[in-house]
């Protein structure tokens, strides 16, 4: 049974106005013409996603777990095919800048990738096609739709539930905090790509429960820059580990396919500079990367940039609490008329 009270059309709302920015990119996807519909598309899974692991227990939605496997499922189908547009993009801009005896192994390292991506788009097309008429979502989408005319027919308002947004944040604030010792490490890969997911964590949380803290609403976008600037730097970092690992394996891969084909591998020997350059280039461009993510939490953190973020919702959650308690302590002692 899904609520219908106030806090709970908060959480309906939040479910609800992550589902149109998924919905209205299918078009887009399926005729294949503009890879940032795509791109949206993705984020807006991710999004709703996040809505969902924070708030359908909170609506008791019964087919939260199935909703969420199933944008699970297209985030990820979603999430392979847009690291392949943004390495045929990369790619491309490299080509421009490479050495003449170097165009020769990008040339078909972007030729290798957009066949990739060209063997996926049936399976998007396929997947995003079919998400509205599936009946998990279908029905999810229709309960909610359902609730939410309900409990505004009854002149219920939406009101967010600070108490649990500053426990949600707070908690993931300390996740963030925790996890970036891995950047004492230069080669911690797999604990920097953790930290990302925990920062991305944090800012979807605080998209959803801005509105709650009414009254810091520029610091708390002045915070919500800081983060996304952070999960930008170790996004691109992520992917310059993705390059660095990748490389070499398509080098070996494209070297035995050509052995396969010609009956020898000496045809590689003009296409080898072209994937070395590419190790190369990507190898720099992550220390350099890493350096820039070092940094900035650095700065960050000795300017109490974390801190500040921690302290701010508590004095707000606090101050919001006390003014609950005065406003009831007036009514309390109103005479009866």
């Amino acid at each position: 049974m899904i609520s219908r009270d106030a806090k709970a059309l908060f959480a309906i709302n939040s479910i609800l106005d992550r589902i149109d920015p998924l919905t209205r990119e299918i078009p887009g996807i399926v005729n294949g013409d503009n890879p940032e519909c795509l791109h949206r598309m993705r984020v807006a899974s991710r999004r709703l996603r996040s809505a969902l692991r924070l708030q359908a227990e909170r609506v008791g939605l019964a087919d939260a777990r199935a909703l969420f496997k199933l944008v699970r499922s297209i985030t990820r189908i979603l999430g392979s095919a847009r690291d392949l547009d943004v390495q045929k993009a990369w790619l491309e801009e490299f080509m421009s800048r490479c050495l003449q005896r170097e165009k020769g192994g990008v040339n078909r390292l972007i030729l290798r990738v957009s066949q990739e991506r060209q063997k996926l788009q049936p399976q998007i097309v396929q997947a995003v096609s079919n998400i509205t008429d599936n009946p998990v979502f279908k029905n999810a989408v229709e309960k909610l739709l359902s609730a939410r005319l309900e409990a505004e027919m009854n002149g219920v308002a939406a009101e967010g539930d600070i108490w649990y947004a500053t426990r949600v944040i707070g908690i993931q604030l300390e996740f963030v905090i925790q996890q970036s010792i891995s950047l004492i490490s230069r080669d911690a890969h797999q604990a920097h790509h953790r930290m990302r997911i925990e920062v991305k964590r944090l800012r979807y949380a605080m998209e959803i429960f801005g509105e709650v803290y009414s009254g810091i609403e520029e610091k708390w976008n002045e915070y919500m820059a800081m983060i996304k600037e952070l999960q930008g730097l170790l996004g691109d970092l992520h992917d310059a580990d993705a390059w660095v690992e990748r490389a070499p394996l398509l080098s070996v891969a494209e070297m035995e396919r050509t052995e396969i084909y010609f009956g020898t591998a000496k045809h590689f020997v003009s296409l080898a500079p072209g994937y070395d350059a590419i190790e190369k280039d990507r190898t720099a461009f992550r220390d350099e990367q890493f350096k820039r993510t070092f940094d900035f939490w650095n700065e960050t953190t000795k300017a109490g940039e974390w801190r500040g973020l921690r302290e701010i919702i508590l004095l707000t959650y606090r101050r919001k609490v006390n003014d609950a308690n005065l406003c009831r302590g007036d009514a309390d002692s109103t005479p009866n008329a």
